[in-house]
């Protein structure tokens, strides 16, 4: 009776009586020239033929959703999709994006759906609430959510419990690595009641800012745009609210991780709006934090021709960067990551402005990093306009530390340069500190010759140097390298110096006495 419920179970039931009408008919003629005895005993395993041959007939209905069977109409069951009451929708036809099959109904505006690539348990939840908890699983491992009730109302949000958002306990600022998608629109949502001050304000939070951190994580375009907006925008002040935020503890954080989840275009307005007001660009170069931000963004951009925001703000005010300790950095961030055609317009600053780097404490330390970098023609007339100024630069307390840089670098032509260009200034600058490296770091060269002759020249000068806090290293250095080479020099230096040995007896001077006389000479610190 169960065949008799629907017209298409009638129809197989009468179908299979046809068949077995026909088989029954056909197995009778085959067998019709025996006895009838024989026809007689042959119709008598007809039963259990017949039950087969239904039993056949009742498998072909359970095979019908295979691969390559047909339907009584000639659609393949692959290419219909059975409705709930039996019938089909015909017409329905399978395409595959990516490789993965999609149906289209043939509706005019139906779209496509792809099937599930996970089952709903794969993410070990049993059941998934109002909140974002993953009730259930083991992720969760008492961890908090991100949100973790997020059904309000403007009227009473969470935002406005407790008269102000920052500090509150509302569980929005707890922090969790869980990414569960199941309430972007509440999230978003939540992000919006954010205007003005309020989010200055929670971003600015520990707690806030931590909150924020983690859904930019979930790298959900539309929660980037909302916060990128926001940023973008100005504080009740006039303030760039991306400048409040760069400039604080809590704040460029939030920032940092928003430079990651924009994509080319926002990255590309972001970049634009930090280096737009040079002053506000100047300002956070000069902050740990803000530079450390701007450092990232010239990582990211390194490939990029929006990298010429950054180095041409760089080169507008060089002087001033290189001069800051914290902004200097960032352009070395510049050197040691881009091209080497992306940092031209540096180098070129730097060029132009390397005497003046050169005789301030922070400028001469990162125009020794330029020194470090800088390559072909430009190296040279960098390495040429430092040689050339070396009278100056030896006597100066910073600028002494890049012309030991450039003889250190043993290259013969710059290292002449200086060598020669100091003759008549050796006793002068012996009696620096910093002059005196310098002149010590002479008589290692194949120069030393200019430098012991100019103080052979006059005696009283060669004693002078001798008695002083800084120039006995010279001259102890003098006799060493004279020795060492078995130069006719230090015989000549010795007998200008021995008359003199009672007089280097005291003071000073009796570190050269020592050295003289067969004693300990004294290490320079």
């Amino acid at each position: 009776m169960p065949l008799y419920k629907t017209r298409r179970g009638l129809f197989i039931h009468i179908c299979v009586l046809i068949l077995v009408f026909f088989s029954v008919s056909s197995f009778s003629m085959e067998t019709s020239s025996g006895s009838s005895d024989n026809s007689m005993s042959s119709a008598a395993p007809s039963g259990p033929s017949v039950k087969n041959l239904m039993l056949s007939v009742a498998n072909l209905s359970l095979t019908e959703g295979r691969t390559g069977t047909k339907n009584r109409q000639g659609f393949s069951p692959r290419n219909c999709l059975l409705a709930a009451n039996g019938g089909s929708l015909q017409g329905i036809q399978e395409t595959r994006i990516n490789g993965l099959p999609q149906y289209q109904a043939g509706f005019a505006k139906s779209t496509l759906v792809p099937p599930p690539l996970f089952p709903g348990t794969i993410w070990g939840s049993n059941s998934m609430g109002d909140g974002w908890d993953f009730q259930g699983s083991r992720l969760q491992s008492g961890a908090k959510s991100f949100v973790p009730n997020l059904n309000y109302s403007p009227s009473g949000s969470v935002v406005d419990e407790g008269a102000s958002i920052v500090g509150s306990n509302t569980g929005l600022s707890d922090y969790s690595v869980v990414k569960n998608q199941e309430k972007p629109n509440n999230v978003r949502n939540f992000i919006c009641l954010l205007q003005g001050d309020r989010f200055v304000n929670y971003c600015l939070d520990k707690d806030g800012s931590r909150t924020l951190h983690g859904l930019l994580s979930l790298r959900d375009p539309e929660i980037t745009c909302q916060i990128c907006k926001k940023v973008l925008d100005l504080s009740s002040r006039g303030i760039p609210i991306f400048f409040e935020l760069m400039l604080n503890q809590h704040g460029w954080q939030v920032f940092s991780e928003l430079i990651d989840s924009l994509n080319h275009q926002q990255l590309k307005l972001i970049t634009y709006v930090i280096t737009k007001d040079l002053s506000i660009f100047i300002a956070l170069t000069f902050h740990t934090h803000g530079s450390n931000l701007i450092k990232k963004v010239i990582r990211i951009l390194r490939r990029s021709h929006l990298i010429s925001f950054v180095t041409n703000n760089l080169c507008a005010a060089f002087l001033l960067i290189m001069t800051n300790r914290i902004g200097s950095y960032v352009v070395s961030e510049c050197l040691n990551h881009l091209r080497a055609e992306d940092n031209k317009a540096l180098y070129e600053a730097a060029i132009t402005w390397c005497l003046d780097l050169a005789i301030d404490h922070e400028g001469s330390i990162a125009l020794i990093r330029v020194i470090n970098t800088i390559q072909g023609l430009q190296r040279y007339r960098l390495l040429n306009i430092l040689s050339r100024n070396a009278v100056f630069l030896s006597q100066d307390p910073e600028g002494n530390y890049v012309i030991q840089k450039v003889i250190s670098l043993n290259n013969p032509l710059f290292t002449q340069n200086v060598c020669h260009l100091l003759i008549g200034h050796y006793e002068t600058i012996s009696l620096q500190k910093g002059g005196s490296h310098i002149v010590e770091k002479c008589l290692d060269t194949e120069w030393k010759g200019w430098i012991i002759e100019n103080f052979l020249s006059n005696t009283n000068t060669l004693l002078h140097v001798a008695k002083d806090a800084f120039g006995n290293y010279v001259i102890q250095k003098a006799l060493k390298v004279t020795k060492k080479s078995g130069s006719p020099l230090y015989h000549k230096l010795l007998s200008r110096l021995k008359p003199h040995l009672s007089i280097l007896q005291s003071g000073y001077g009796r570190n050269v006495f020592n050295l003289i006389t067969g004693g300990q000479s004294v290490t320079k610190v």
